[in-house]
């Protein structure tokens, strides 16, 4: 996008999400006028960047590059390929695997386990969704650039704030759309509110009305559909012009410690650091066959 685009006044499921999480990793991320540009190098910073966030971004960036493959290519054996071309350290491009603690990884076996683990979640997903959809909207195959796929979504929600995300998948259903959300951690949790925030950001963009939305829990293999219907898009708007205005007229950004402090970037300087230690543990990856290409 050649314009100017003012991210302080754009609003996503993320960003909304970590307020409610912590107020203090919020301000420290968005606000406060040293820590927030220090964000982007903190990011770079090998105790900063972990396992799972690996494993999701190859996992998603892989799927994308299935479904723009040819419909004959759509095959667990492609899939496997598209797998080594993603796995990707995000601050390190170039380097090829094993990508080491500049995956978020502290051995070479834990690197070898996570991946195994990638290979079941691909497999599980063949297993769920459609080969062949009809698409309303997929992502860039560009991966370097998805960057554009959040700027291109950019909406208004009213005169003074936008709302924007990353859809992982819009299907056509008939005269309706179906959105999938791809989950790759261990719970089968999903947040209903990011389905209903992207029930917004869909109908506003697409000009068709969001029916249905489902989450795929590639690590289970299991799939949970909602009805979207009868969610009343304005009713979704309020609640989520709420949200804002709770952050906007926050006057106390007060720190939550919790064992999501582990990935916080701005821990070491939080005022709570002493109490964020003794929380904090570490992450402990399951076990899978080995079928590696490193």
């Amino acid at each position: 996008m050649d314009e100017i685009i003012d991210y302080s006044k754009i609003y996503s499921v993320s960003k909304l999400g970590m307020f409610e999480k912590c107020p203090k990793s919020y301000h420290f991320s968005y606000l406060d006028p040293i820590y927030s540009k220090m964000k982007n190098d903190l990011k770079k910073l090998p105790h900063n960047i972990f396992s799972f966030q690996t494993l999701g971004k190859a996992i998603h960036n892989a799927i994308t590059l299935f479904y723009h493959a040819p419909v004959d290519q759509r095959t667990y054996e492609q899939l496997k390929e598209f797998l080594k071309q993603t796995w990707q350290s995000e601050v390190m491009w170039n380097k090829k695997p094993p990508l080491g603690e500049w995956g978020g990884f502290k051995s070479l076996d834990e690197e070898r386990e996570v991946y195994s683990q990638a290979l079941v979640m691909l497999a599980n997903f063949l297993q769920m969704a459609k080969i062949e959809p009809e698409f309303e909207y997929l992502p860039t195959q560009d991966l370097r650039r998805s960057i554009e796929d959040y700027q291109n979504l950019i909406t208004p929600l009213s005169e003074v704030f936008d709302i924007s995300g990353k859809f992982d998948l819009v299907m056509k259903d008939d005269d309706s759309l179906n959105i999938v959300d791809f989950k790759t951690g261990k719970e089968e949790n999903g947040d209903q509110f990011q389905l209903r925030f992207y029930k917004v950001l869909a109908e506003e963009n697409f000009k068709k009305t969001v029916a249905k939305a489902s989450f795929y829990f590639l690590k289970t293999g299991h799939k949970k559909e909602f009805d979207l219907e009868k969610q009343e898009t304005e009713k979704i708007k309020k609640e989520i012009l709420a949200k804002i205005n709770q952050i906007k007229t926050c006057q106390n950004f007060e720190t939550k410690p919790s064992k999501l402090c582990k990935f916080c970037l701005f821990k070491t300087f939080c005022p709570e650091k002493e109490k964020v230690r003794e929380i904090i543990g570490d992450i402990k990856e399951e076990e899978y066959s080995e079928e590696l290409p490193f």
